[in-house]
């Protein structure tokens, strides 16, 4: 029993799974300090993580036993009970932030889930839905974080999330670049596998080139009142995206996409800033807890 729990944990993975919890607690963080719910905020994030096991139970049952390409560490039978019990869990906890914070929060990770069960064999076959299925997966997350706080969500924050979404996905297709000699060899089509190195660099360069448009524009729309942002921040923000350009046309390899990793930070850190004006809860955390050291 022990050795099966051990087996089935391995595809936790906390590398895909932390940033997509993290990106939760950022949406519901940016949500009105007056409705924040911690409780809601637990809630939420471990749905995510529930709605990320899934996925990755499916990819390695696909993976595993029907492509052959790595070891499975569970049979065919204890990954099928494990994405049915995932499933039904995440199903449950939908059905309980439907509830407790709105349908907007359920639909969330009704929607999560739905990319969970459709990655593998399907998404993940065609260079346009795996290049954007995780990225669409995080910007859910982060306007359902939101919801789960706020029922409506901002302009602002679907704004967040969708250049977040733009960004991520060009970071993808660097990403895929380092794995395409191995993709290639089991006819997984990913950018740089169906497009070549060359042509795959320009793909990305042109989403970093809209992204960071993107975002001047909507530190524009900010500016003159169009959006319920604070301009500046939201400015330095396009250095994310800007920064990631920069990296893909002069560096290459691993070393790209560690700089661009780097980067997400900077964009997700100044676009926090800009997309939290009034009184929203992450400012309130941190006053209080700035107030309680005597900063403040």
């Amino acid at each position: 029993m022990s050795r099966a729990i051990a087996d089935a944990l391995a595809y936790v993975r906390p590398t895909f799974m932390l940033p997509a919890v993290g990106m939760s607690a950022y949406g519901a963080l940016l949500a009105p300090a007056a409705a924040f719910d911690p409780r809601i905020v637990a809630l939420h994030a471990v749905a995510v993580g529930v709605a990320l096991f899934v996925a990755h139970l499916r990819d390695g049952l696909v993976d595993g036993h029907f492509r052959e390409e790595e070891d499975p560490r569970l049979s065919v039978a204890a990954f099928r009970w494990g994405i049915r019990a995932g499933v039904a869990l995440g199903t449950a906890f939908a059905a309980a932030l439907s509830v407790a914070a709105g349908p907007l929060a359920g639909a969330s990770i009704a929607g999560l889930l739905a990319l969970a069960l459709l990655h593998a064999p399907y998404l993940d076959r065609h260079p346009v839905t795996v290049t954007v299925d995780y990225p669409a997966g995080i910007a859910l997350v982060i306007v359902g974080g939101y919801a789960a706080q706020s029922a409506d969500p901002s302009p602002g924050v679907v704004a967040v999330a969708a250049l977040f979404f733009g960004l991520l996905a060009g970071i993808k297709v660097g990403i895929d670049a380092l794995d395409a000699d191995f993709d290639r060899s089991i006819d997984k089509r990913t950018v740089p596998v169906a497009l070549g190195p060359r042509r795959a660099d320009r793909v990305a360069g042109v989403i970093f080139g809209f992204v960071t448009l993107g975002t001047l524009g909507v530190a524009a729309a900010g500016t003159v009142g169009a959006l319920g942002v604070d301009a500046p921040f939201v400015l330095a923000a396009a250095l994310g995206p800007l920064g990631c350009l920069a990296a893909t046309a002069l560096t290459g390899g691993e070393r790209t996409v560690r700089l661009q990793m780097g980067l997400i930070y900077v964009f997700a850190g100044f676009l926090f800033f800009g997309a939290c004006v009034g009184r929203c809860a992450g400012a309130a955390l941190v006053t209080r807890a700035l107030g309680a050291v005597g900063i403040v």
